[in-house]
């Protein structure tokens, strides 16, 4: 008997036990149907919209392998990442505690050459010039053989650059506001060169000698002298792209600097100018 009012006082529980509703479904953020500025046929191969309240760890690593690692002057601290209304936050806290997010982690997207990456960020500043050392940027494992694509780097002005195999090769600044308020900044791997994007206008265009391996994806913000809000670095989204039928990936490459003859060819050319010259000398022609 008591086995089975046992059984029925269960039973009787579990019926009147509220049921536990099954998490609400998030709908897909809405995602534009190519890259910005870009025409054609794209599709869109990795996005964060960062709409949630905490950073998705299956897409980013909070620091640079490790709290403390060591990134642009600073230690890198998953503390000073956060994500709230719709940004991705990156603070300089401190004098040695700087702020980074990487895509170099299990399933984490890697930029493979015939992609377009870009993001909308807002760089600490005021307006004319950066605080701080931030920087949005694509480097592959093997660095400097993978390359290394500053899509984005506060240096005092907003510059892009590129480091390979075969050094660093800047590429300057260009001319604008572009701290104090969100801003696209994109890049184009191509085979052989990359374009450099910002606001949808191919400011840079340059030619690259890395091996071609995937790169990943890295915002972070380091240096010094400006603490606190006004040193942090906001990410609005981050996209990836693969063009489509008929989609034109860019402008053509930049003109391959000219060749150079070998030495000799000059020297050799020498040689036979003067020495035609000395046979009009004796013989009169």
């Amino acid at each position: 008997m008591m086995a089975v009012a046992s059984s029925v006082l269960v039973g009787a529980l579990i019926s009147v036990a509220p049921a536990v509703a099954a998490p609400a479904a998030v709908a897909a953020p809405m995602v534009t149907a190519a890259p910005t500025g870009l025409a054609g046929a794209w599709t869109n191969v990795f996005d964060d919209e960062f709409n949630g309240t905490a950073l998705d760890t299956r897409k980013w690593m909070p620091n640079w392998y490790g709290d403390g690692g060591v990134m642009n002057d600073v230690a890198t601290y998953a503390s000073n990442v956060s994500v709230s209304s719709g940004h991705l936050n990156l603070t300089l806290s401190g004098q040695n505690s700087g702020a980074l997010v990487s895509s170099d982690v299990a399933g984490g997207h890697k930029v493979s050459v015939g992609e377009y990456v870009e993001a909308s960020v807002n760089f600490p500043g005021n307006g004319g010039s950066i605080n701080n050392w931030p920087a949005w940027w694509i480097s592959g494992p093997d660095w400097p053989s993978a390359g290394e694509h500053d899509i984005a780097e506060g240096l005092g002005s907003l510059t892009a650059n590129y480091h390979s195999p075969s050094g660093a090769h800047n590429q300057g600044s260009v001319g604008g506001a572009w701290s104090n308020g969100f801003h696209t900044y994109g890049v184009y791997r191509a085979a052989d060169h990359a374009d450099v994007y910002w606001d949808g206008q191919r400011v840079k265009s340059y030619r690259t000698d890395d091996n071609g391996q995937p790169e990943n994806m890295i915002f972070n913000v380091g240096g010094s002298g400006t603490y606190g809000a006004a040193s942090q670095m906001q990410v609005d989204w981050v996209r990836a792209w693969v063009p489509g039928p008929g989609a034109n990936p860019g402008l053509p490459p930049v003109a391959a600097p000219p060749s150079q003859p070998p030495w000799w060819d000059g020297l050799w050319s020498g040689v036979i100018a003067w020495f035609q010259s000395q046979v009009r000398v004796l013989f009169g022609g």
